[in-house]
């Protein structure tokens, strides 16, 4: 199995390679927020710019694992219509292999884009500390195979690229703004605090800032590990099940 999900991420990241234009598409939202709402944020809380940026970069880069990779379904869908499931029936390869190749290439093209954006934010401030930053790499990497998992599940369902990308953009965007990427959760009302509960990504986000703010024994920790290694798997395992009733 894990040299069958091996050969179809190999093949799956050339794909994307031969388009690095779209790779840097995807990229530009969140470099727009490092550049021009960065500075904005450091105003509006009254914080130093280190402690600006260990706050607003640790839920930018939990958010665009989630909107890095809630729209990989647009490219199944086009494939579907090309004839590709039709192709894959004959295939030697499992379907889990499939499904599974396709989403590590999307988590791995998600986490380079993550380096370059930290890169991009060192000279704005933000503190670069490696434990910190693999702990959020990990909860990156979860959350966005939940993300790309539902993405794939749906583009069984939704046979309309156009459809699709719209149904993506309604889930993303509760997703963020209930999040506290633009501003902490702790902000916000009663009410809006509850909803955010039940928001895997707003748990993410929590966590990331307290590990960079040095609190790793901080229960949020541990807690958004738990919500997102079981809300990753829970998607990958219904996103393999859709794709193999498809194909078959």
């Amino acid at each position: 199995m894990a040299r069958e999900i091996w050969i179809v991420f190999t093949r799956s990241l050339r794909l994307s390679l031969r388009e690095p234009l779209m790779v840097l598409v995807a990229l530009a939202p969140p470099v727009y927020f490092v550049v021009l709402f960065g500075p904005l944020w450091e105003r509006s809380l009254g914080m130093s710019r280190d402690e600006s940026y260990s706050v607003f970069l640790p839920g930018l880069l939990v958010e665009i694992a989630v909107f890095g990779t809630i729209f990989a379904g647009v490219g199944l869908v086009s494939e579907i219509h090309a004839g590709l499931l039709e192709r894959m029936r004959v295939t030697p390869v499992s379907r889990t292999a499939l499904l599974l190749g396709r989403c590590a290439r999307d988590i791995f093209m998600l986490l380079v884009q993550a380096s370059v954006l930290v890169a991009l934010a060192v000279p704005f401030g933000f503190p670069l500390r490696a434990g910190p930053l693999l702990l959020t790499f990990v909860l990156m990497a979860f959350v966005a195979l939940a993300a790309t998992s539902l993405s794939y599940a749906l583009a069984t369902v939704v046979r309309s690229e156009m459809s699709l990308a719209a149904l993506a953009n309604i889930i993303n965007l509760p997703l963020m703004l209930t999040s506290g990427i633009l501003i902490p959760v702790a902000y916000a009302p009663d009410w809006l605090r509850l909803v955010s509960e039940f928001n895997p990504v707003q748990h993410a986000v929590v966590a990331s800032r307290a590990v960079f703010a040095g609190t790793y024994s901080d229960p949020s920790v541990i807690r958004a590990l738990v919500i997102v290694v079981v809300v990753g798997s829970l998607s990958a395992a219904w996103a393999v099940r859709r794709f193999t009733r498809s194909i078959h």
